[in-house]
């Protein structure tokens, strides 16, 4: 028997017999949206179930919008849309070529519209009041929306729209509903829930089968000042990533001082599902470093726990890793619509992106230019229309979407120049290429030609109209309020959720779901399939461990 990995530093001896202070049929590690799935399908399967977090429970799932993507709902039809899943399928095709096998998408999308009823007999509310225009996320009255690229012309003419997004019926963002309900079918399945332990090393047996794990505790009566520091790091309170930083070096500190080792025997096997690794910044920058260097301005959405240490448990005892440079960012620039009218343009001057695409493609487009810089150029026409269209605003929409907007163009940097020349060399791009740029986007706006990335003919606007202006999309920019969390994880054998090695064998007792995996989404995002791959993948790897033998080693 050995002990592997050690993210904190070994105490014991690895040779010496272990002495086991729990065991139990399934140990799932991370109690978010997957973990709690996958203990709901051992429960249901008659097995004993463990499920510990590092922190309290909840996750990126209870301060996500809590919404689920899915295809031929009831709540679909309630709203009047006859949805099916092949044309989920046929959607979800292009946004994810490469990441999965077509197989395993069909199959998920063929189980789609059953994982949200399975949900709704766990207590999660969902409702078919729907949302028809576009919005990044529905109003306080509405649970059903188009929360993809699904009404974009390119997509479009492949595959037929309908609102997949189902949010969880609540107020905010619904992700805290979400897991309030998933969270209180777990305890009533009998489920042992272990808050405040993490794992810090994985046990494997002779043959290299995991059959356990060594946790660190944190003691009841320091768990009031650890949920402290945890509630530091909130993914949605803006200009808070040094804070951030200053709080997960301190939680280290403290479970140094604090955490008492304990033993877990798992006898069928362990679920990794703790979560991506954005608060994790030595990933980042190993990965992603044009991210890491912006981080402080960034939106990180996730918890302290999400800091890829199921990852590199995952990696430890040989597991592979992909898709590691993939991740959600996301740059809103709709509500107010006026922006959607302008053209994005790199540091060369040049479009790069229909920006009507839905807000995660932009921003990881923007990412990907020169410096992680663009600019929004408008004319003076469509600039004080959105300024109007912010200040004439619906109450519902103002914080969440038109205050940051304004909050951008005051402070983030906008310039004005009474030419598109003298804008570009304000800009520090080529002037006769942004004239370029604008010149095919009016040409287009004429109906001369077609628009070069498919822009619809609704938001299709000549700019000509001197001012113009640039408006900071770039993804330093602190007031660009640019969002992002991590896609890659450890490989999985797609049918079971077990994890795999390089060469594609798998690692006995070992499973992994939600974004500690590879996952449905892991090649791009659309709004509501994070919590779509958790319910799938969880479920998945909880059925498989109940379906497997055990290990007896003592």
């Amino acid at each position: 028997m050995r002990v592997t990995l050690p993210i904190e530093p070994v105490i014991e001896d690895p040779h010496k017999p272990l002495s086991w202070d729990f065991e139990t049929d399934i140990l799932v590690l991370g109690f978010g949206g997957a973990g709690a799935c996958a203990a709901l399908e051992g429960r249901a399967a008659g097995l004993d179930v463990i499920v510990a977090d590092k922190f309290g429970g909840g996750g990126a799932t209870a301060y996500s919008g809590g919404v689920i993507y899915a295809g031929g709902t009831g709540y679909q039809r309630e709203a009047g849309y006859e949805d099916t899943a092949q044309a989920m399928f046929d959607y979800l095709s292009m946004e994810y070529q490469g990441c999965v096998a077509p197989e395993t998408l069909r199959r998920f999308c063929d189980h789609s519209a059953g994982d949200v009823e399975w949900l709704a007999a766990h207590g999660v509310p969902f409702s078919g009041a729907v949302v028809t225009g576009k919005t990044a996320y529905p109003p306080d009255d509405k649970f059903l929306y188009h929360s993809g690229n699904e009404k974009v012309a390119s997509y479009r003419a492949k595959a037929t729209p309908a609102p997949r997004g189902h949010r969880t019926v609540g107020i905010g963002f619904t992700g805290y509903v979400f897991f309030e309900k998933i969270r209180d079918a777990v305890e009533k399945s009998g489920a042992a829930i272990f808050p405040h332990m993490g794992a810090a090393q994985l046990v494997q047996d002779e043959s290299s089968r995991v059959i356990g794990a060594r946790m660190i505790e944190i003691p009841e009566e320091h768990r009031a000042e650890h949920d402290a520091l945890y509630a530091r790091v909130n993914p949605m309170k803006p200009f808070n990533g040094d804070e951030a930083e200053k709080a997960i070096e301190e939680q280290r500190a403290f479970v140094a001082r604090h955490g008492t080792t304990r033993f877990i025997r798992a006898r069928r096997g362990i679920v990794i599902a703790t979560g991506g690794f954005v608060y994790n910044l030595d990933m980042l920058r190993r990965f992603r470093p044009e991210l890491a260097q912006s981080h402080a301005a960034l939106l990180r959405l996730g918890s302290m726990g999400c800091d890829g240490s199921g990852i590199r448990l995952g990696e430890g005892v040989g597991a592979a890793a992909a898709f590691m440079d993939s991740a959600f960012v996301a740059r809103l620039i709709a509500p107010p619509n006026q922006l959607v009218k302008g053209i994005a343009v790199n540091l060369a001057g040049e479009r790069f992106i229909n920006e009507e695409i839905y807000c995660g493609f932009l921003g990881d487009a923007v990412a990907r230019q020169s410096n992680a810089t663009s600019w929004l150029i408008l004319d003076r026409q469509g600039f004080w229309k959105t300024v109007r269209e912010c200040l004439h605003f619906d109450k519902a929409l103002f914080k969440i979407y038109l205050l940051p907007t304004l909050m951008n163009i005051m402070l983030g940097g906008t310039r004005k120049g009474r030419t598109l020349a003298a804008l570009a060399r304000k800009l520090g791009m080529p002037a006769d290429r942004l004239q370029a740029a604008v010149a095919t986007n009016n040409l287009a706006a004429s109906g001369a030609a077609e628009d070069a990335f498919s822009k619809s003919a609704d938001n299709l606007r000549a700019i000509k109209k001197a001012p113009f202006y640039a408006i900071n999309l770039s993804t330093a920019n602190k007031y660009s309020f640019t969002q992002l969390f991590t896609l890659g994880g450890l490989r999985v054998e797609e049918n079971s959720g077990q994890v795999v090695r390089a060469d594609g064998s798998g690692i006995e007792g070992l499973y992994a779901a939600g974004r500690a995996a590879v996952g449905l989404c892991s090649v791009g995002y659309v709004s509501g399939m994070s919590i779509a791959d958790a319910v799938f993948s969880g479920r998945r790897a909880g059925r498989s461990l109940a379906a497997a033998g055990g290990s007896d080693a003592a």
